[in-house]
């Protein structure tokens, strides 16, 4: 009998991996040992046959294999070690390409126990390699996820091994990975969340929490679900009930994300998820208004910055962020595109009752940290039914007729109609479906809450408040004709002129610009929505025709004409 043919139970010393169990639970029957090797409970001998006798050459310290192959959904490989330490069974997964390396391989699993030392690492490849081909046909091949979610052959992963075992691509995102775990039951979570019923600006968070799954059927990018308002109103408790329906959010586990980040720090955590949420909160920890700016703008992309040097590029993900703060994320940004890309809860999410809101959000927040991540697998298992079934054309239908439903009145409105669409949809599903314990809102409530028109929802009005104190402030500055004065140290900034007899203001487009910059604005984002509302008069002779030569102190420059509505009155103070 050669070594080949030699198996656990014959004289090679085999017998201590029989104890090692495959990773779907089922024993190995035999492994066979390469030629060239021996094993026994003290590790692993390359032998080298001399005219004296063999001669042993030790590889490791102790009984060390490769028990499976994980590939993920790109081809890539990951292999699972297993070795005997002190009569347990010591399993690590690590990247094909490490375990190749004899030294990185030795580096990376030092501290784990590895029974094997930097100076064998040679050695150490050889054996792992010729272990395989030895023992192909007795090592499974199990298909791995990167991330939770929808996978590419239509799976959709909640937690660790269920269905998929999950190997993360960045150490950062393991702690989020294991707050993804159930915990408690199902009729738990009822009996917490059903404290939301009479609570809409509280139940939308939980809705989004359903509503992610739905985002790549319905062909909804990723978007932002912001809860403001000020402190104690239970916005963070709203995004943890939310949360609660996939993962732990209690403050014990690492579920729950923070605005104290950086970009590429979100942009790992975000990439974890293709069809889960992700709650990010306090926004008062933003450092710079920059940053939330380029988060409401990337969100929506499903990937994230492309970058080089090596750093992680084009991270993709699909998610609706749940994020929370006194402040709006809509504050930090001037561009009338980012409130397109979010939807926006100000009224307080448990109402102001007093003692009876609060002591619903206590019920919501302790009975969610007792029972999370059952709801959310349970949505899966129906909406993968209902898929199976050929429902997605009846989804996507549905979620059509939602978003006509809720257009509103102007145009910002309609823009967000799919994203509150989304939110409607997964309340119907989940309440029909058993895991919601209370019916959706009235359609009253949905428009009340998403609908109704926002000052923020008018960037161009906004940045015209701007232009209003800017003269106001500076109306000594303003030429005007026939005037003696001398002009101030800093300069004129436009002159006073008549228009259709009645008095308004042009301005220089530098000082413009600049007054304008200030306040976080850029002229050239608000000339179209000024044109097309008529804020500037304009000349067909010019080009462009919104900049208009004037006098000003003797001399001819072009500048923006506003229309004498701009600076009209609409009260009586006295003036």
């Amino acid at each position: 009998m050669t070594d080949q043919q030699e198996t656990a139970d014959g004289g090679t010393g085999l017998g201590a991996f029989r104890r090692i169990i495959r990773p779907d639970g089922t024993a190995v029957d035999r492994y066979r040992c390469p030629t060239g090797y021996r094993a026994d409970t003290r590790g692993i001998w390359a032998v080298r046959e001399t005219r004296e006798g063999d001669v042993l050459t030790r590889v490791t310290y102790a009984p060390l294999i490769i028990r499976a192959v994980y590939v993920d959904p790109s081809g890539d490989q990951t292999v699972e070690l297993a070795w005997i330490d002190n009569g347990r069974v010591v399993p690590r997964i690590v990247a094909r390409s490490t375990a190749k390396r004899g030294r990185l391989l030795v580096a990376t699993l030092g501290d784990a126990g590895l029974p094997a030392i930097e100076a064998d690492a040679k050695l150490l490849e050889r054996w792992l390699a010729a272990w395989e081909a030895c023992n192909w046909d007795a090592i499974p091949r199990f298909n791995l996820a990167r991330t939770l979610g929808w996978q590419p052959d239509g799976t959709f992963v909640t937690s660790q091994d269920s269905p998929l075992r999950v190997e993360v691509k960045y150490d950062e995102q393991k702690p989020a990975l294991a707050a993804h775990a159930p915990h408690g039951t199902l009729d738990g979570w009822q009996d917490a969340v059903k404290h939301l019923e009479g609570y809409p600006a509280a139940q939308t968070a939980l809705h989004a929490a359903f509503a992610a799954p739905l985002l790549p059927i319905l062909g909804v990018n990723s978007y932002v679900l912001d809860i403001a308002g000020r402190s104690t109103r239970g916005k963070t408790t709203a995004a943890a009930a939310g949360l609660s329906a996939w993962a732990d959010p209690s403050e014990k586990s690492d579920g729950m994300y923070s605005w104290r980040t950086t970009m590429l720090a979100l942009e790992k955590r975000l990439n974890l998820v293709n069809g889960l949420p992700v709650v990010v909160d306090e926004t008062k920890l933003v450092k710079d208004p920059e940053f939330v700016h380029a988060v409401l703008y990337q969100v929506p992309k499903n990937r994230g910055q492309a970058r080089g040097g090596g750093w992680p590029s084009g991270l993709p993900w699909h998610t609706i962020v749940i994020s929370t703060g006194e402040q709006s994320v809509l504050t930090y940004t001037t561009d009338q595109g980012a409130a397109a890309r979010v939807l926006t809860v100000k009224e307080p999410p448990f109402g102001t009752d007093g003692p009876a809101s609060a002591a619903a959000a206590i019920a919501v927040r302790d009975g969610c940290a007792e029972n999370h991540g059952t709801a959310g697998p349970r949505f899966v298992e129906h909406l993968m039914r209902l898929l199976a079934a050929e429902g997605k054309t009846r989804l996507v239908a549905r979620h059509r007729e939602l978003a006509d439903a809720c257009r509103g009145e102007n145009d910002m409105s309609a823009r967000r109609a799919p994203l509150v669409a989304a939110l409607m949809l997964a309340a119907e599903l989940a309440h029909a479906w058993g895991i919601i314990p209370f019916a959706p809102p009235e359609s009253s409530a949905w428009k009340r809450l998403f609908t109704s028109s926002e000052p923020t929802d008018n960037r161009g009005e906004m940045a015209l408040d701007v232009v209003r104190e800017y003269v106001a402030a500076n109306s000594r500055a303003v030429w005007r004709p026939h005037s003696t004065d001398d002009a101030p140290v800093t300069g004129w900034i436009g002159r006073e002129l008549v228009e259709s007899g009645r008095s308004t203001v042009a301005l220089l487009p530098e000082r413009l610009k600049e007054s304008l910059r200030r306040a976080g604005y850029e002229v050239e984002s608000v000339i179209p929505g000024w044109r097309e509302s008529g804020v500037l008069i304009e000349n067909a002779s010019y080009r462009p025709a919104y900049l208009i030569k004037k006098k000003i102190n003797g001399s001819v420059a072009r500048m923006y004409v506003f229309s004498p509505d701009v600076f009209a009155s609409d009260t009586n103070d006295g003036e």
